[in-house]
């Protein structure tokens, strides 16, 4: 589901954000990326997003090679990602429900579809009786439990999370990894980026270790190479 190839990126001024990197992740797979601050992580999870183009080397994710993206063909590639941020990145000026339609409205699902596919998901995310509920009204948990509903409500392929747990308190956090897990268990390959070694050694999944742009672990089972 995402094939990395010796891919690097380089910023201006030689600084290097990954270098010669490479990285399978199979269909069904749940993998965290972990790492310090400036180990290469967000650089990685933005190649995939196409947010960056890489200096070298080569991306595919679901079967399309991001490397030869369009404008164009870029949004179409995207209805089968899902993309949980730290920040929420909610639409302050719409509902819950809203909130969840809007991924629907843009692969212009009918009607009927949307309303039953966003009830869906906020009631596997639990927030069914907020439907109406503005997200500055919600808690942070909350308001990531919105996002995971509209990361999903599409049914992707690839679920991509950048420190979703970033602002969350633990016991929040623990419900949070629990929903993607739910979503991992129903088909959907997750790519986790997080600070939360916590939750890494409670998970017990695939974990990979970054350090200064490259790869230095890749372990079953939760392991990991470095110290926060």
């Amino acid at each position: 589901m995402i094939i990395m190839e010796n891919v690097s990126k380089t910023y201006a001024k030689d600084i290097v954000g990954i270098s010669n990197v490479s990285l399978h992740v199979k269909k069904g797979e749940f993998v965290f990326v972990v790492g310090k601050s400036g180990s290469g992580k967000s650089t990685l999870m933005k190649l995939l997003l196409k947010e960056l183009e890489p200096t070298s080397g080569r991306i595919v994710v679901d079967g399309n090679v991001i490397n030869d993206a369009t404008r164009r063909t870029l949004p179409f590639i995207r209805r089968n990602i899902g993309v949980v941020f730290q920040d929420f990145r909610l639409l302050e000026d719409r509902s819950v429900y809203e909130n969840v339609a809007f991924a629907q409205k843009v692969i212009e699902a009918p009607p009927a579809q949307i309303k039953n596919n966003v009830l869906k998901m906020l009631s596997m995310v639990g927030l069914l009786d907020k439907y109406k509920a503005n997200p500055k009204e919600l808690s942070g948990g909350e308001q990531q439990r919105v996002a995971i509903a509209r990361a999903l409500v599409n049914s992707p392929d690839v679920l991509l999370c950048d420190e979703p747990t970033g602002n969350l308190d633990v016991v929040t956090s623990e419900e949070i990894i629990k929903l993607l897990d739910l979503a991992n268990q129903q088909g959907t390959t997750v790519l986790v980026v997080t600070h939360n070694l916590d939750v890494v050694q409670q998970m017990r999944q695939r974990t990979i270790t970054m350090s200064e742009g490259k790869i230095i672990s890749d372990m079953a089972k939760g392991g990991f190479s470095y110290e926060d």
